[in-house]
């Protein structure tokens, strides 16, 4: 009798593994996509950092607007400013030694899987001293 009960029980759990990992699975997806999908904006964001940074030490040396947005532009590649990058003032000798900041708003939006997606407007700033 007892090999009859324990060969029913076996029967009643067979499916029970496969429902678990599907349960579990769908977890673990999401999370590891979010953490792929977070390491990509996160890239994006340095890249875009290091860009501004650059921009605003041609805005130092007394670049020109448009070789600060070049420069910025070359620098974020392969990624793109949503705004054009500009420097909040021009160096001169009046200016030697004050700060130029170049900055723009940047839009990110993260989407993972069935969530709904989280959406943000970052400033992407980089400052020099003018020279």
């Amino acid at each position: 009798m007892s090999s009859h009960l324990s060969s029913t029980r076996l029967k009643n759990e067979t499916g029970a593994a496969a429902v678990e990992f599907a349960l579990i699975a769908s977890i673990l997806f999401m999370m590891l996509f979010g953490i792929i999908e977070f390491g990509r904006i996160f890239s994006e964001m340095e890249v875009l950092n290091s860009a501004a940074r650059e921009g605003a030490r041609v805005a130092a040396v007394r670049g020109t607007p448009d070789d600060v947005e070049a420069a910025v532009t070359a620098a974020a590649d392969p990624y793109e400013p949503d705004e054009a990058p500009a420097a909040d003032k021009v160096c001169s000798d009046t200016t030697s030694g004050q700060p130029v900041t170049v900055s723009w708003d940047q839009h990110f939006s993260i989407s993972v899987g069935i969530l709904p997606p989280l959406d943000r407007d970052v400033e992407i700033k980089g400052v020099f001293r003018c020279e």
